[in-house]
């Protein structure tokens, strides 16, 4: 009576392997790649586990006659799972980077919108204005010259071009009313106010 040689487990596991049978790996392997898995992946991507180890699976599959023993075989499986799952991570890492530039470069675009928006009102109201408060405005406010030089130009008292600037704040004010809200209104005219 000949003896029956006893392989162990993963050697077992090997042979069929490369003979393309695949159940005793789905058995007895597979759940401990994806118990591994799952650990690297952490409770985020937890979900993706199956794929990353089917990725190895596939990979080791088709390169299974390279592989002079089960040790080398199990060590290039649990590599593949390794690197599939690091890859998931960066590419997960990565995404939360993207979609934080993007969520930046969003608020970004919506601040220049209004700037730009309230710029355009602002500029339509300055050019509804008459003639002599247009440029009051581009003395004071875009030449930046102060109220003595502005009266100094116009040949009236300082205390003229102060009434004229509330004047014309008040102008922009009822120029604006209906076009921005009250607060934008307010940060406009206190801009204007410190300038």
């Amino acid at each position: 009576m000949q003896k029956e040689i006893v392989m162990p487990l993963y050697e077992q596991i090997y042979s069929d392997f490369k003979e393309g049978v695949i159940t005793s790996f789905y058995e007895k392997m597979y759940p401990e790649l994806l118990a591994y898995t799952t650990r690297l992946l952490g409770e985020e991507y937890a979900f993706l586990a199956e794929d990353c180890v089917q990725d190895a699976v596939f990979k080791t599959y088709q390169q299974y006659r390279s592989f002079p023993s089960s040790m080398q075989w199990r060590v290039f499986l649990y590599t593949c799972v390794r690197n599939g799952a690091i890859n998931i991570l960066r590419k997960g890492k990565a995404q939360k980077n993207y979609q934080a530039q993007i969520d930046d470069y969003e608020g970004d675009i919506s601040l220049n919108f209004i700037e730009q928006e309230t710029l355009t009102l602002l500029y339509e109201a300055i050019n509804a204005l008459p003639e002599k408060y247009k440029t009051l405005f581009t003395l004071s406010f875009e030449q930046g010259l102060k109220n003595s030089e502005v009266a100094e130009h116009f040949h009236i008292a300082e205390i003229t071009v102060k009434k004229q600037k509330a004047r014309l704040i008040e102008l922009l004010r009822n120029n604006l009313k209906g076009k921005m809200d009250k607060e934008g209104i307010f940060i406009l005219l206190l801009f204007l106010s410190e300038i």
